[in-house]
C-alpha cells in the first residue's frame, strides 16, 4: 500500500517512530515534512501536500499527526476528496474506514503513545470500505456537498460583492417563497435584495394558481379587490424582507432591501403618493423596505417629504442625467430636513433606479434610420452607437453620483450620519438578441451600486459572467457618446420624456389587468 505521513514539530518525534515502524512493515511511504524539528512551523504547510496527494490518488491512505491531532484534521478536511478524522481510540480507527471511506487519519502526539499511535495506525491501514448501499449513498451525499461548495466558490455572482456591486433579483412570486427558490438564491447566489412591480404581480398572481386558495378565503372574508390585492402583495413582501433581514443586519442596513411599489396610477398625483407611501410603509412593518416612487416631476415632492419622514424610497423609472440630478437633490434636501429636525439619518435609505435596456430599444431604431439614410460620416457614427446609448448614460450618471458625493452638501450630511442614494440598473435583461444577454450587467460593476436583474438573466451571469469593474473605465468615450447622439439630431430630452410616459403606461396597463383578473377570481370564489 502506498502512503504518506506529516507532522508538524508537534508530532515530529511520533513521526519519525511510525516511518521507521511502516517501512520495517513493508508499506512505500512518502514522508511529506518536516524533515527536521522546527518549532516555528506550521502544519497547514506539510497536512495539505498531503491531503491532495491523498485526493488526487497518488496516495491510497494519509497519516497526519500534530500535537492534538485537531489542527491537522481541520487542515486535511479543508481539501475536497478528503475524509480525514481525528482518531484516538481502536474501534474508529477501522469503523471509520469500513463506514465511511476514511482516507487520512489524524494524530495527536500529546494524547497517544508511540504504541497506542502504532496500534491505531495499524487498525486503519488494514481496514477496508465496505461498500454497502447505505454507506454508499451517504458518501455520496458528501460528495455532491462539495461539489456545491466547489460551484458557489466559482459562482461569478458571488464575485460582485467584493467589487462593491449588490445583486439584486427583479421578480417575486409566492411560489418562489414556498418552494425555497428565492431562499437558495439568497444563500447560494449572493441575491441580497428583491425589487417588485406591477408587471411582476401581474404575472405571479394572474397568470398563475399559486394566490388561488388565498383569493378564495379572501374574497369569502368579504374583502375588495383593492383590498385583496393589498393582502396579496403585503403578506409577500413581509416574507421577502424576512428573508433578507440577515443580510440587513449583516451590512448594518446598508443592503437586504425589498420594494413595494405605489399604484402607477399616482405617478403624477403627489398627494395621492404620499398617502399610499405611507400606508404601505406602516402596512409592511419591516426596516428594510423600500417603497418604489416614480421620479417623475410630481413625485420629487414625495420622495423629498418621505425621505424625510424616514420612508426608504426607491425612485424608479429613471432615463435620463437631469432628472436623476433632480431626484438626488430631492434625497438630500429630504435628509436635510430631517436633520434640521434633529432626526436620525443613520438607517434611511434609497436608491436611484435607471432603466437600461429600454433606452437601447428606443434609439437603435433610430440610429439604424439614420445610418441607412445620413452622408457617410453621420451614418458611420449611428452605426457605431447602436446598444451603446444605455451603457454611456448610466456611465455619466455615475459621474453624477461621485459628483455629488464630493459635495460640501452631501459632505455635511455625510458627517451626521446620513447614506449616499445607490445608483440601481434596472430593466437589465437584454431585449436585442443581438446583444450579450448579460450586456447591461457586465458593464456596469462598480463600487456603492445595485443591479437588480430578471431571473434569467440572473441564471446566465451565473453560467458564463465575467465580474470586473468597468463601470468606471471608458468614461470619456461614454460623454462621447451621449455627444455623437445629440449630433445626430437625437433629443435625449423627449428620448427620456417619452420613456418615462410609456414607462408608466406600461405599468398602469399590467396592473389593470391584475385588478380585473383578481375580480373575475373573487366572483369564482363567491360563486
Amino acid at each position: 500500500m502506498h502512503i504518506g505521513i506529516a507532522a508538524d514539530h508537534g508530532g515530529f518525534a511520533l513521526k519519525e517512530q511510525l516511518l521507521v515502524a511502516m517501512r520495517a512493515e513493508g508499506y512505500e511511504i512518502v514522508d511529506f515534512g518536516h524533515a527536521w524539528l522546527d518549532p516555528a512551523d506550521d502544519y497547514p504547510d506539510f497536512v495539505i501536500p498531503l491531503a491532495r496527494a491523498v485526493a488526487a490518488g497518488r496516495l491510497e491512505r494519509g497519516i497526519a499527526i500534530c500535537t492534538s491531532g485537531v489542527g491537522a484534521s481541520i487542515a486535511a478536511n479543508k481539501v475536497a476528496g478528503v475524509r480525514a478524522a481525528l482518531i484516538h481510540d481502536e474501534f474508529s480507527a477501522h469503523q471509520g474506514v469500513e463506514d465511511d471511506d476514511l482516507n487520512v487519519i489524524c494524530l495527536g502526539s500529546r494524547v497517544v503513545d508511540y504504541d497506542l499511535a502504532h496500534k491505531l495506525v495499524s487498525l486503519f491501514l488494514a481496514a477496508r470500505f465496505s461498500g454497502s448501499e447505505r454507506h454508499l449513498r451517504r458518501l455520496a451525499k458528501v460528495s455532491m456537498l462539495e461539489q456545491q461548495e466547489k460551484i458557489m466558490k466559482d459562482n461569478p455572482l458571488l464575485k460582485l460583492e467584493a467589487l462593491g456591486q449588490s445583486i439584486w433579483l427583479d421578480f417575486l412570486s409566492r411560489g418562489m417563497l414556498v418552494s425555497g427558490e428565492l431562499l437558495s438564491l439568497i444563500q447560494k447566489d449572493g441575491v441580497s435584495g428583491v425589487t417588485s412591480n406591477p408587471a411582476i404581480f401581474e404575472k405571479a398572481i394572474a397568470q398563475s394558481s399559486d394566490y388561488d386558495d388565498a383569493i378564495e378565503a379572501l374574497a369569502r372574508r368579504g374583502l375588495s379587490v383593492p383590498e385583496i390585492y393589498e393582502e396579496l402583495v403585503v403578506e409577500d413582501i413581509r416574507v421577502t424582507a424576512d428573508l433578507l433581514h440577515p443580510v440587513y443586519d449583516r451590512l448594518e442596513g446598508r443592503d437586504g432591501f425589498v420594494s413595494l411599489e405605489v399604484s402607477p396610477h399616482l405617478a403624477h398625483d403627489s398627494a395621492g403618493t404620499l398617502i399610499e407611501a405611507r400606508h404601505l410603509w406602516k402596512r409592511v412593518d419591516r426596516p428594510n423596505l423600500f417603497i418604489k416612487v416614480p421620479g417623475t416631476w410630481e413625485g420629487l415632492s414625495a420622495i423629498r417629504e418621505l425621505i424625510g419622514e424616514g420612508i426608504n424610497i426607491n425612485v424608479t423609472l429613471l432615463f435620463g442625467i437631469p432628472r436623476y440630478r433632480a431626484v438626488a437633490e430631492a434625497y438630500l434636501d429630504g435628509l436635510a430636513e430631517r436633520a434640521t429636525r434633529g432626526l436620525p439619518l443613520e438607517r434611511v435609505a434609497s436608491v436611484a433606479s435607471f432603466f437600461l435596456s429600454r433606452i437601447d430599444v428606443l434609439i437603435d431604431p433610430l440610429l439604424e434610420k439614420l445610418s441607412k439614410g445620413a452622408g457617410e460620416g453621420p451614418a458611420q457614427d449611428a452605426a457605431s452607437l447602436r446598444g451603446e446609448s444605455a451603457i454611456a448614460s448610466a456611465k455619466v450618471a455615475r459621474e453624477v453620483y461621485r459628483e455629488i458625493l464630493a459635495g460640501d452638501r452631501y459632505t455635511a450630511l455625510a458627517a451626521s450620519g446620513a447614506r449616499p442614494q445607490r445608483l440601481l440598473w434596472a430593466s437589465t435583461g437584454t431585449k436585442n438578441p443581438a446583444f450579450s444577454d448579460v450586456k447591461y450587467l457586465e458593464a456596469l460593476i462598480g463600487p456603492e451600486t445595485v443591479n437588480t436583474t430578471p431571473l434569467e438573466t440572473l441564471v446566465a451571469y451565473r453560467d458564463h459572467g465575467n465580474p470586473a469593474p468597468l463601470l468606471d473605465q471608458s468614461v470619456q468615450e461614454a460623454l462621447r457618446v451621449l455627444d455623437l447622439l445629440a449630433d445626430l439630431d437625437i433629443d435625449l430630452s423627449a428620448v427620456t420624456q417619452q420613456l418615462e410616459d410609456e414607462g408608466v403606461g406600461k405599468f398602469i396597463q399590467p396592473f389593470d389587468s391584475l385588478m380585473l383578473a383578481l375580480e373575475q377570481k373573487r366572483l369564482a370564489a363567491l360563486n
